[in-house]
């Protein structure tokens, strides 16, 4: 993101800063219906982070494994794969352990942390894998979330292009896709067909510029 940051012009990093500092409550940071939300609160800290280096020793995100259902999902087993890593005992066969048997990845999302996990652990990229993660992106260098996606959305966008970066695979440009999603406000907009942002999108819109 610190990257995406620096690649932007002045007044670019102005507006973000601004439609940032506007989006901030007493407790936290609103989310798009422009209430008061923890989960936007992670997000908001690390764009303060981004814009202020000095900060970002200080910055964690605190995400939950939780998803709501019992089943075993792929989001669950990357949260605890992250919990682990932070672990000093274990080593590389702990984590690799939480790669087998996994269930299948159905969106974008869902590919691009098995292959950040293969990747973390130096297993080789589930070539099948990653080659359905290339077809998701379409002529505009957007990525679609799903086969049924009408459109490419900035959030699969963002961690397509990260780990497709982290992988060191080429893939076809998409900065105007990106800068499609640029609004005046300082945000960026989940997909061309939307005209309003909030933290989280301008944190994926930062990533993707990074990831370029």
């Amino acid at each position: 993101m610190r990257r995406g940051w620096k690649r932007i012009s002045p007044e670019a990093r102005r507006a973000i800063q601004a439609f940032v500092a506007s989006e901030k409550t007493g407790g936290g940071y609103m989310n798009a219906g422009g209430g008061e939300d923890a989960y936007y609160k992670q997000f908001g800290e690390v764009l303060e982070a981004v814009f202020s280096p000095l900060r970002l020793l200080g910055t964690r995100i605190s995400l939950s494994a939780e998803d709501g259902r019992q089943e075993d999902t792929i989001y669950k087993r990357f949260f605890r794969f992250i919990e682990a890593e932070k672990r000093i005992f274990g080593g590389r066969s702990a984590l690799k352990a939480l790669l087998t048997n996994l269930p299948p990845a159905r969106t974008t999302n869902a590919a691009c942390c098995i292959l950040a996990m293969q990747h973390q652990t130096k297993s080789r990229p589930d070539p099948d894998l990653l080659a359905w993660l290339h077809e998701r992106q379409d002529e505009s260098g957007g990525f679609r979330a799903t086969d049924e996606a009408p459109v490419p959305d900035l959030l699969s966008t963002a961690v397509a292009l990260f780990t497709l970066r982290l992988l060191g695979t080429e893939y076809k440009d998409a900065s105007d896709f990106i800068n499609a999603h640029w609004l005046d406000s300082g945000g960026f907009t989940p997909t061309v067909f939307d005209n309003y942002s909030d933290v989280e999108y301008v944190f994926y819109g930062l990533l993707a510029l990074g990831s370029l």
